[in-house]
């Protein structure tokens, strides 16, 4: 992403550990395993490739289950990387604590052509506001953008103790501001996302919704996508996709058709995967289709809209998530 861009290096090495009052703020930030999606396997996977929907095969990893996969590292490549940097830079204590309001800088990388700053506000018992922001170094404080910004609620223990790394909030990653800095990555558009994770215990959810950023498959050309995620331990999870583009091969019909994918999955990482796409060229008849694969997520069952019958495989093979169950987004 803007790593590079965005580093503060070790000119924050002013003194050692910060004390209560300089853990509280820091408490006040989310990590990214806050916000972080789990997919069916638990772990990361290749990038989001819608065209791997075209298809299938009997007893190979499901096409639908790599798309899901896909789908979260495009949500957590897409915070990682600055909520990583965001807690490099508050491992060192801030440069002002006064009152409510923690600033770590401004600074300015002696090789770097870019200013930054982060400012963390409470406000509120247990919630917090925060802001990262950059401009030239060479211009005024007035320039200052907002890369960065959102709020975040701690949760608290039954004894009303805190409950660092949990808790729920929102944030914003703009990347269009990003680019009016003197180094940037190649990242455009906006990704507000929404998030909570109460307790180890509790169900977790993350909502993001992505707007005008690149479509890796269209070079010069903006997408929209949303994502919606939850997840009980012990109980497996599920997962919305939505995606406005042209699906469509012929280049003769150039109409935004909208893809939606909901994904179930039981704690084995057996799972089903339910299509539909409306509109463009599917406006006056969707189509749909449904796939199911195994605990090793080889694909067992396969249906398509347009073909009569299973393509493979028998309903059975989907267990518990027998019947289709379409995204509302």
């Amino acid at each position: 992403m803007f790593r590079k861009s965005l580093m503060l290096c070790a000119s924050l090495l002013f003194v050692g550990c910060g004390d209560a009052a300089e853990n509280e703020f820091r408490d006040g930030l989310p990590s990214k395993e806050m916000v972080a999606v789990k997919d069916p396997g638990g772990s990361t996977g290749q990038k989001l490739e819608t065209d791997s929907v075209r298809g299938s095969a009997l007893g190979v990893t499901s096409d639908f289950y790599k798309l899901t996969r896909g789908a979260s590292v495009s949500i957590n490549g897409g915070t990682a990387a600055v909520l990583n940097l965001v807690e490099e830079i508050t491992e060192f204590p801030p440069t002002t604590l006064e009152g409510d309001v923690a600033v770590w800088g401004p600074h300015t990388d002696a090789l770097s052509p870019t200013t930054w700053k982060l400012t963390v506000t409470k406000t509120a018992d247990n919630t917090y506001s925060y802001k990262l922001e950059g401009k030239a170094k060479t211009a005024a404080d007035s320039e200052f953008q907002a890369i960065l910004s959102g709020s975040h609620t701690i949760s608290l223990d039954e004894q009303g103790n805190r409950l660092r790394n949990y808790g729920n909030g929102t944030l914003k990653i703009d990347w269009d501001a990003a680019q009016k800095m003197p180094e940037h990555g190649n990242e455009v558009g906006t990704a507000d996302i929404r998030y909570s994770r109460i307790n180890a215990q509790s169900a977790a959810s993350v909502e993001a919704d992505f707007r005008n950023v690149n479509d890796e498959e269209r070079p010069g050309t903006r997408v929209n996508a949303d994502y919606r995620y939850k997840e009980t331990p012990g109980a497996g999870g599920e997962f919305d996709l939505a995606l406005d583009k042209n699906f469509d091969d012929d280049s003769t019909r150039n109409k935004i058709e909208h893809l939606t994918v909901k994904t179930r999955w039981a704690q084995t990482g057996a799972g089903r995967a339910d299509v539909k796409i409306t509109g463009g060229d599917f406006s006056i008849a969707a189509a749909t289709a449904s796939e199911c694969w195994d605990s090793t997520f080889a694909s067992q069952y396969l249906e398509a809209s347009w073909v009569v019958g299973p393509i493979y495989g028998n309903a059975s093979a989907c267990g518990g998530f027998s019947s289709a169950l379409y995204s509302s987004l």
